[in-house]
């Protein structure tokens, strides 16, 4: 099984959340690919359409880390190897709304909620503006927006509302 690792979520005190953003974007030079209501930012320093994502919350800490795997597939199989090490799933297989990857969540021995995904969006043509038309794009083109929200987390539904056991 090949992994990359991909990307970071992290939730910052609601009072910082435009601080950090701008530290990311105007010194480091990430752009913002999309907004979930007012509350979570996503922002990519290459194709992928997040590097990093920041959740306004009461509490600064770690959200999850992600990593890639070969496609859909791999999924299948990592979630199967780690059911066979007693590691629970804790959210998933789904689909997310933004950013439309497929992915399931499972927790390290640190309790660290660690994603497992593929076909992340991809914007390959800063220029173009928008994201790799894909087929299970509901909008074409798919451009950077604000997402109401509302928005549900999972294009599948499990999950898309409230919280449930092993993913808090």
């Amino acid at each position: 099984m090949v992994i990359f690792g991909n990307h970071a979520a992290v939730l910052v005190p609601r009072q910082d959340r435009d601080r950090i953003r701008q530290f990311y974007c105007d010194v480091l030079g990430f752009r913002v690919s999309d907004w979930m209501g007012d509350f979570f930012s996503f922002l990519r320093c290459g194709v992928d359409h997040h590097t990093v994502n920041f959740a306004r919350f009461d509490e600064e800490r770690l959200h999850h880390i992600a990593f890639e795997l070969r496609d859909w597939g791999a999924i299948h199989d990592a979630c199967d190897y780690l059911t066979k090490k007693k590691i629970e799933l804790v959210w998933g297989p789904l689909r997310h709304v933004v950013g439309h990857n497929i992915a399931a969540y499972h927790r390290n021995p640190d309790d660290i909620r660690v994603e497992l995904f593929a076909e992340l969006d991809q914007m390959k043509d800063e220029e173009l503006g928008y994201w790799e038309p894909r087929p299970w794009h509901e909008e074409r083109p798919l451009r950077p927006k604000v997402w109401e929200k509302g928005t549900l987390r999972s294009q599948w539904g499990f999950g898309s509302y409230g919280t449930f056991p092993g993913y808090p």
